[in-house]
C-alpha cells in the first residue's frame, strides 16, 4: 500500500515558488505499533513492565527543477511517538521534549548538482546511525530500550545510559541523540564505490526562541564525516565514520571534546547475509563517575526463508568505562532472535532478546519480547 497525495505547486506555492520551472509535492506517512514486555533481574528495582508503543510520521516533500536548470528538494516530517496512552514524545511530562520530537524530524532544503547534494538540514543526510551488521526489523538499541531501568521512589531513573536508560550500548556512537538531529550544513557526494557525507552543526543542541532568533547560550558545535557503500563489490556493505562535539563549558560529565567512531562490513550472498560493526563512544572525561569511554562490537546474520519470511540473530558486546571511575567489571551483552513476515501492506516482526550484565554489573539482566507491526502510505 503506497498511496501518495500529489499536490500541484500552483496550489501550494504562491509567491515563494514563482521562480520554479517545475515542481511536485508528495505527502507520505508511516505507522508502527508495538507491544513490549520486559522482565528485569539484579539490582534493578523495577522488575517487570509491559505495554504498547507507537511511531507515527507524516512526510512532506517538494522537488523539481529551478529556472536555472538545477535540481532541488525540500521537505519536513512530523513525528508522533509515545507509549500507551501518553502524549507524543518520549513521555507525557515534558511539553518541550514532546514538541522537540515532533518538529526536528527530516527537515531539509537541498540543491542537487548531478551526484553532489548541498544541504541545509537536520536528520536528513547519511549519518552514523547505521550498521553494516544485517538484521531483521529494529536495531538492538530499540530492542532493549527501557530494559533494566532502575527506580528511585516513584521516579524512573533513565540517566544510567546515554539513550537507552539501563544499558551502556549506544547505536549512534558519539552522543545520545546524534548531532544530525540538529540543524546544520552538509555535502553528500555519490561515487562509483559509495556515498561520502560531511556535515557541520553550529549548535548541536536544542534551542528555543523565534524562527530567526539566535540563542545567547553556551552550546556545542559538531561535525561528522561518514562513508557508506559497497566499494564496487556486489553484495558488500561497508561504512566508516567519525564525529566530534565541542563544548565551551566542560564539567564532570562532558569535556571540551566528545567523539564517536564507527566501522563496519557486511556481505549478502543469496538468502544469507552476515556482518560486523564496531562503535566507539568517548565523552572525553578523564576520570570519575561521569566518564564514558566504551566500545561495542555487533555481529549479525539473517536468513531469507522465503521471499516474505526472514529470521535474524544479533549479538552485541560492550566493554570499557561507563559512568564509573573504573572499567566495567564484566562485558554487557545483548542477544536477540527476530522473525519477520512481509504481508505486502503490513510488515510484522517478533523479537526475543536478553540484556546481560547491564552497564557492566554482573546479574543485572533483562528478558525482552517485542512485537511490531508497520505500514507505509
Amino acid at each position: 500500500m503506497k498511496n501518495k497525495l500529489l499536490l500541484s505547486s500552483a496550489l501550494v506555492g504562491g509567491l515563494a515558488l514563482t521562480g520554479i520551472a517545475s515542481a511536485q509535492t508528495t505527502i507520505t506517512g508511516s505507522l508502527d505499533l508495538s507491544y513490549k514486555t520486559i522482565s528485569n533481574k539484579g539490582t534493578a528495582t523495577k522488575e517487570t513492565d509491559s505495554g504498547f508503543g507507537r511511531e507515527s510520521q507524516i512526510n512532506v516533500q517538494n522537488k523539481g527543477k529551478l529556472n536555472n536548470g538545477m535540481n532541488y528538494a525540500a521537505g519536513f516530517s512530523l513525528e508522533f511517538d509515545g507509549k500507551s496512552g501518553a502524549a507524543q514524545g518520549v513521555d507525557s511530562t515534558s511539553t518541550q521534549t514532546n514538541l522537540s520530537r515532533i518538529s526536528r524530524e527530516n527537515i531539509y532544503m537541498d540543491l542537487i548538482l548531478g551526484n553532489t547534494t548541498l544541504s541545509v538540514s537536520a536528520d536528513h543526510l547519511n549519518n552514523m546511525s547505521f550498521s553494516s551488521a544485517p538484521r531483521v526489523a529494529q536495531n538492538a538499541a530499540t530492542t532493549i530500550a527501557s530494559a533494566n531501568v532502575t527506580t528511585t521512589g516513584s521516579t524512573v531513573d533513565i540517566t544510567a545510559g546515554p539513550d537507552n536508560g539501563g544499558a551502556a550500548y549506544v547505536f549512534y556512537p558519539g552522543t545520545a541523540a546524534g548531532s544530525s538531529n540538529y540543524m546544520g550544513v552538509g555535502i553528500q557526494q555519490v561515487t562509483p564505490v559509495g556515498v561520502i557525507t560531511g556535515q557541520y552543526f553550529p549548535r548541536a543542541s536544542a534551542q528555543q526562541g523565534s524562527n530567526d532568533g539566535v540563542a545567547r547560550v553556551n552550546t556545542k558545535d559538531a561535525y561528522e564525516l561518514h562513508y557508506r557503500g559497497d566499494l564496487g563489490v556486489k553484495g558488500l556493505s561497508t561504512n566508516i565514520g567519525y564525529n566530534r562535539q565541542n563544548h565551551p563549558t566542560p564539567s564532570a560529565t562532558q569535556s571540551e571534546k566528545q567523539t564517536g567512531k564507527a566501522i563496519g562490513v557486511g556481505y549478502n550472498f543469496g538468502q544469507f547475509a552476515v556482518g560486523a560493526q564496531k562503535n566507539w563512544t568517548d565523552n572525553g572525561v578523564v576520570s570519575g563517575t561521569g566518564k564514558i569511554d566504551i566500545s561495542s562490537v555487533e555481529l549479525g546474520a539473517t536468513f531469507a526463508v522465503t521471499k516474505d519470511i526472514s529470521i535474524g540473530v544479533t549479538h552485541v558486546e560492550t566493554d570499557g568505562t561507563f559512568r564509573s571511575a573504573s572499567t566495567m567489571a564484566t562485558d554487557e551483552k545483548i542477544k536477540s532472535l527476530t522473525a519477520g513476515y512481509n504481508l505486502g501492506a503490513l510488515t510484522v516482526s517478533a523479537t526475543v532478546a536478553t540484556l546481560e550484565n547491564a552497564r557492566g554489573v554482573s546479574g543485572n539482566d533483562s528478558d525482552i519480547v517485542l512485537v511490531r507491526a508497520g505500514t507505509r502510505f
